[in-house]
């Protein structure tokens, strides 16, 4: 794909988090603004809102912020436009925790200490530190936090004494800081002290705006009163952030059909592979299903369908809760279901394995539909690059081979799937075994997670047609993977041997359903030694 000029007439705003040089610089921009004057003008005086990473959060903040600084200018011809008359310009303590190396205990609060020295630099206030010459704390306080939520207090007031203005406070990105922090318990009593300020400073606040993954636990922000109203699952915001269908054609219709051309698709067959790739995030059961911007902008911008959402990296506190679990992950083969209560009431607690209530909100899996009677939702993956991303990241954080060897390569396995080359594919199969973390471990529960969990996902990811555990008239087979040539019929034992697994096979009589499919027939009884730690035996039947 050669450049072209032409591009620069419209610009994707891709990694553009401030509205005002979107705006300055005329990027592309799907208009939210609408969201902006409910919310500032709904009488509700503090929100919070939960969305995955990547999803359009700090843009959205960041558009608050331009608002609440009265900045017109940067809001011609968009919806708002028409609704605001008044423009006024308030103070803003903009708290961004977006980055930041928050492994380091002191990193919290600093970034803290530095967004208060602006925010009283930039109203004309001097801070007389004399005021806590008499504090006193509480064992489970962190002195400087509560110190700067009284700092914090005193300089909203002084500004609503000198001006008679309230103060806007948006926190982008809150629980990052928690997800990565080095000493969770201290971070967390850093939160409770500063953020206690949400209430006891409520006068002097105008609008306050959250955003973050999850809730977490033991933070006061979401507990007591005057606590934000949480707009996640509301079905008023759900394309707050995201792109509807009704976006996209409104919106990129030029670069649809320039993606269309570049990959000899028409314009509707265009749309169908951007819905599988990149749609169906649903936020309530009754809301707008909406695409992933960025992945959806980095499509248009390249021209070609690719996993985009992988590079940005998994979420560290999921992997970090996968770590701690037994999970069988061929349940996410298949969608699940989870009470709507539970998945509305849940707050992040490091002590909490739950996987599903995680995974939904940091996007691997969205809602598919609703049963209203049991107040039960079905979730599974949004879509095949969310699919894909999931398997990656499991299979590169536990299966990840030492530096002295190569790593986990899909395309090794692949050939080896389309040559019918069985020797090799399990010879594949005990190298990559011989380095996973359970080596040293001794607990056979472990053992027998990352046995069966492995095999699903290194089948799953090869792309081939892969079936586990599927129902036949006489039992269950484990694992059946087709391709163009072969199919594949897998038993698996454990401290058993392989000439059980294959009998299983034949006595009954997996291979019968494709006995008139044409393609060829390859049987394979496996045995995986607990002590050994790996494959120790297999058979194998044409």
């Amino acid at each position: 794909m050669a450049i072209s000029l032409e591009d620069l007439s419209r610009k994707l705003p891709i990694g553009v988090q401030s509205f005002e040089d979107l705006r300055t610089n005329n990027c592309l921009y799907v208009d939210k603004t609408d969201y902006v004057y409910f919310l500032a003008n709904s009488g509700t005086k503090s929100y919070f809102l939960a969305r995955p990473r990547r999803f359009g959060k700090s843009l959205f903040a960041n558009t608050l912020r331009t608002y609440f600084e009265g900045k017109k200018e940067c809001f011609k011809k968009l919806k708002i436009d028409s609704l605001e008359k008044d423009w006024i310009k308030y103070p803003i303590a903009y708290f961004d925790f977006v980055d930041g190396d928050y492994t380091k205990s002191s990193m919290l609060i600093d970034k803290i200490t530095y967004v208060l020295y602006m925010f009283e630099r930039e109203n004309g206030i001097k801070f007389d530190d004399s005021i806590f010459q008499d504090l006193e704390y509480d064992d489970d306080e962190n002195p400087y936090a509560k110190r700067l939520a009284i700092r914090f207090q005193y300089d909203m007031q002084v500004i609503n004494e000198k001006t008679g203005l309230q103060t806007v406070i948006i926190v982008d990105e809150y629980d990052n800081p928690l997800i990565t922090s080095g000493n969770l318990t201290e971070s967390k009593k850093v939160y409770r002290g500063f953020f206690s300020v949400l209430k006891a400073a409520d006068r002097y606040i105008r609008f306050a705006f959250i955003t973050g993954v999850t809730k977490f636990a033991k933070t006061s922000i979401f507990s007591g009163t005057n606590q934000p109203e949480d707009i996640t699952d509301n079905e008023k915001f759900s394309a707050i952030c995201g792109i509807t269908h009704e976006e996209l054609i409104a919106n990129f219709t030029p670069e649809i059909e320039k993606l269309a051309k570049k990959q000899g698709f028409t314009f509707d067959e265009c749309i169908a592979e951007l819905k599988r790739w990149y749609d169906s995030y649903l936020f309530h059961e009754d809301g707008e299903k909406v695409f992933n911007p960025v992945s959806l902008l980095n499509c248009f911008s390249s021209r070609d369908f690719q996993n985009f959402w992988y590079d940005t990296g998994n979420p560290a506190i999921l992997m970090k809760r996968i770590h701690s679990t037994y999970y069988d992950f061929k349940r996410f083969e298949n969608d699940v279901e989870y009470p709507k209560d539970d998945l509305k009431t849940f707050k992040n607690d490091e002590h909490n394995m739950d996987l599903v209530p995680l995974l939904y909100y940091t996007g691997y899996l969205t809602i598919k539909s609703y049963d209203r009677k049991t107040r039960t939702y079905i979730l599974g993956f949004p879509n095949n690059e969310i699919k894909l991303s999931f398997l990656q990241g499991l299979i590169n954080e536990f299966y990840r081979a030492p530096d002295s060897l190569t790593g986990f390569i899909y395309a090794d396995f692949l050939r080896d799937f389309r040559r019918g080359d069985v020797e090799s594919l399990i010879g594949r199969f005990q190298a990559l075994y011989s380095t996973l973390p359970y080596a040293n471990n001794d607990n056979d529960k472990w053992v027998e997670r990352d046995f069966q969990n492995v095999i699903f996902l290194v089948f799953t990811i090869c792309g081939q047609f892969v079936i586990t555990e599927p129902h036949f008239s006489k039992g269950r087979a484990d694992t059946i993977v087709i391709d163009d040539n072969y199919v594949y019929l897998f038993e698996f034992k454990m401290d058993s041997d392989a000439q059980t697994a294959l009998d299983q096979i034949n006595e009954k009589d997996y291979a019968g359903r494709f006995k008139m499919d044409g393609r060829k027939i390859i049987k394979v009884g496996v045995n995986f030694s607990s002590s050994e730690k790996n494959i120790t035996e297999w058979k194998v039947e044409e």
